[in-house]
Protein backbone atom coordinates (compact mmCIF):
# COMPACT_ATOMS: atom_id res chain seq x y z
CA UNK A 1 0.00 0.00 0.00
CA UNK A 2 1.07 3.54 -0.66
CA UNK A 3 1.25 6.18 2.28
CA UNK A 4 1.74 9.60 2.30
CA UNK A 5 3.51 9.67 5.32
CA UNK A 6 5.33 6.59 5.95
CA UNK A 7 9.19 5.95 7.38
CA UNK A 8 11.33 2.82 5.44
CA UNK A 9 12.21 0.25 7.93
CA UNK A 10 16.06 -0.40 7.81
CA UNK A 11 16.50 -3.47 5.49
CA UNK A 12 12.93 -3.86 4.63
CA UNK A 13 12.43 -3.98 0.59
CA UNK A 14 8.39 -3.04 0.91
CA UNK A 15 7.13 -2.46 4.62
CA UNK A 16 7.25 0.73 5.75
CA UNK A 17 6.33 2.33 9.52
CA UNK A 18 3.16 4.67 8.80
CA UNK A 19 2.19 7.22 11.85
CA UNK A 20 -1.55 6.90 11.98
CA UNK A 21 -4.98 8.01 14.45
CA UNK A 22 -7.02 5.58 15.79
CA UNK A 23 -10.79 7.18 15.27
CA UNK A 24 -13.88 5.06 16.16
CA UNK A 25 -12.08 1.67 15.90
CA UNK A 26 -10.42 2.40 12.51
CA UNK A 27 -6.55 2.97 11.30
CA UNK A 28 -6.11 6.29 9.80
CA UNK A 29 -3.12 7.06 8.57
CA UNK A 30 -2.09 10.69 8.14
CA UNK A 31 -2.22 12.41 4.95
CA UNK A 32 -0.10 15.11 4.02
CA UNK A 33 -2.58 17.61 4.62
CA UNK A 34 -3.20 16.37 8.34
CA UNK A 35 0.50 17.17 9.26
CA UNK A 36 0.90 20.47 7.79
CA UNK A 37 -2.39 21.67 8.97
CA UNK A 38 -1.68 20.23 12.40
CA UNK A 39 2.28 20.98 12.78
CA UNK A 40 2.60 17.16 13.90
CA UNK A 41 6.55 16.83 14.17
CA UNK A 42 8.10 13.02 13.41
CA UNK A 43 9.98 13.92 16.60
CA UNK A 44 6.44 14.19 18.55
CA UNK A 45 5.24 11.00 16.35
CA UNK A 46 8.12 9.20 17.91
CA UNK A 47 7.86 10.39 21.19
CA UNK A 48 4.02 9.30 21.86
CA UNK A 49 4.50 6.02 19.65
CA UNK A 50 6.09 3.80 22.16
CA UNK A 51 3.63 4.80 25.27
CA UNK A 52 0.67 3.71 22.38
CA UNK A 53 2.30 0.36 21.37
CA UNK A 54 2.66 -0.14 25.18
CA UNK A 55 -1.45 0.00 26.04
CA UNK A 56 -1.58 -2.46 22.53
CA UNK A 57 1.27 -4.77 24.39
CA UNK A 58 -0.47 -4.90 27.72
CA UNK A 59 -4.01 -5.91 26.22
CA UNK A 60 -2.45 -9.50 24.03
CA UNK A 61 -1.43 -12.26 25.99
CA UNK A 62 1.07 -14.64 24.06
CA UNK A 63 -0.30 -18.51 22.76
CA UNK A 64 2.82 -20.28 23.00
CA UNK A 65 3.17 -23.23 20.40
CA UNK A 66 5.06 -26.12 21.43
CA UNK A 67 6.55 -29.51 19.71
CA UNK A 68 5.60 -32.65 20.69
CA UNK A 69 8.08 -32.80 23.86
CA UNK A 70 6.24 -29.61 24.82
CA UNK A 71 9.17 -27.20 24.34
CA UNK A 72 8.36 -24.09 23.14
CA UNK A 73 8.69 -23.33 19.81
CA UNK A 74 7.53 -19.56 19.19
CA UNK A 75 4.60 -17.29 20.53
CA UNK A 76 1.76 -16.09 18.80
CA UNK A 77 -0.03 -12.59 19.78
CA UNK A 78 -3.10 -12.02 17.97
CA UNK A 79 -6.52 -9.89 18.24
CA UNK A 80 -9.29 -8.27 16.49
CA UNK A 81 -7.36 -5.41 17.08
CA UNK A 82 -6.32 -3.77 14.16
CA UNK A 83 -3.40 -1.87 16.23
CA UNK A 84 -2.19 -5.78 17.17
CA UNK A 85 0.64 -5.04 14.78
CA UNK A 86 2.20 -1.75 16.51
CA UNK A 87 2.70 -4.11 19.65
CA UNK A 88 6.12 -5.02 18.45
CA UNK A 89 7.16 -1.33 18.98
CA UNK A 90 6.63 -1.56 22.53
CA UNK A 91 9.30 -0.88 24.79
CA UNK A 92 9.43 -3.99 26.79
CA UNK A 93 8.41 -6.43 23.89
CA UNK A 94 11.41 -8.42 23.88
CA UNK A 95 11.40 -8.77 27.36
CA UNK A 96 7.97 -9.95 27.42
CA UNK A 97 9.58 -12.80 25.90
CA UNK A 98 13.35 -13.08 27.59
CA UNK A 99 12.16 -16.29 30.11
CA UNK A 100 10.26 -18.34 27.15
CA UNK A 101 12.53 -17.72 23.99
CA UNK A 102 15.46 -16.00 24.93
CA UNK A 103 16.17 -11.99 24.47
CA UNK A 104 17.66 -12.62 20.60
CA UNK A 105 14.23 -12.99 18.66
CA UNK A 106 12.96 -12.87 15.33
CA UNK A 107 9.63 -11.50 14.21
CA UNK A 108 7.11 -12.33 11.44
CA UNK A 109 3.68 -9.81 11.18
CA UNK A 110 1.95 -10.98 8.41
CA UNK A 111 -1.25 -8.56 8.92
CA UNK A 112 -2.25 -6.18 11.20
CA UNK A 113 -4.27 -8.90 13.47
CA UNK A 114 -1.26 -11.23 13.83
CA UNK A 115 2.18 -11.10 14.84
CA UNK A 116 4.68 -14.38 15.16
CA UNK A 117 7.44 -14.17 17.71
CA UNK A 118 10.24 -16.78 16.85
CA UNK A 119 13.70 -17.44 18.98
CA UNK A 120 16.87 -16.90 16.43
CA UNK A 121 18.67 -19.87 17.32
CA UNK A 122 16.35 -22.34 16.36
CA UNK A 123 14.97 -23.03 12.69
CA UNK A 124 10.89 -22.54 13.44
CA UNK A 125 11.07 -19.36 11.87
CA UNK A 126 11.48 -21.10 8.91
CA UNK A 127 8.98 -23.85 9.48
CA UNK A 128 6.42 -21.27 9.03
CA UNK A 129 6.97 -19.56 5.82
CA UNK A 130 4.34 -21.11 4.71
CA UNK A 131 1.82 -20.34 7.08
CA UNK A 132 3.60 -16.16 6.98
CA UNK A 133 2.73 -15.59 3.13
CA UNK A 134 -0.58 -17.22 3.36
CA UNK A 135 -1.74 -15.28 5.86
CA UNK A 136 0.27 -12.22 4.20
CA UNK A 137 -1.26 -13.09 0.84
CA UNK A 138 -5.26 -13.73 2.34
CA UNK A 139 -5.48 -10.81 4.44
CA UNK A 140 -7.75 -7.50 3.62
CA UNK A 141 -4.82 -5.82 5.97
CA UNK A 142 -1.29 -7.40 5.47
CA UNK A 143 1.59 -5.87 6.81
CA UNK A 144 4.70 -7.84 5.60
CA UNK A 145 6.27 -11.05 4.47
CA UNK A 146 9.70 -9.93 5.79
CA UNK A 147 11.38 -11.24 8.93
CA UNK A 148 12.25 -8.71 11.50
CA UNK A 149 14.67 -8.34 14.50
CA UNK A 150 14.35 -5.87 17.54
CA UNK A 151 17.56 -4.12 17.92
CA UNK A 152 17.37 -1.40 20.51
CA UNK A 153 13.38 -0.77 20.03
CA UNK A 154 13.76 -0.24 16.45
CA UNK A 155 12.33 -2.51 14.09
CA UNK A 156 14.97 -4.31 11.41
CA UNK A 157 14.19 -6.53 8.48
CA UNK A 158 16.82 -9.51 8.00
CA UNK A 159 15.00 -11.46 5.90
CA UNK A 160 11.65 -12.48 3.85
CA UNK A 161 9.82 -14.71 3.30
CA UNK A 162 9.32 -15.86 -0.68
Amino acid sequence: MKYESAWPIVGSETAVLVPARFVDGEVLPLQREEVLRLGVTRKAILDQAPAAAAKVLAGLKPDYVRDKNQVIQYAVLASESPLTASAVLAPGFTELFADTLGPDLLIAIPNRFRILVFPRDTRASQGLSDVVFAEYQSSSYPVSREVFALKKGKLIAIGRYR
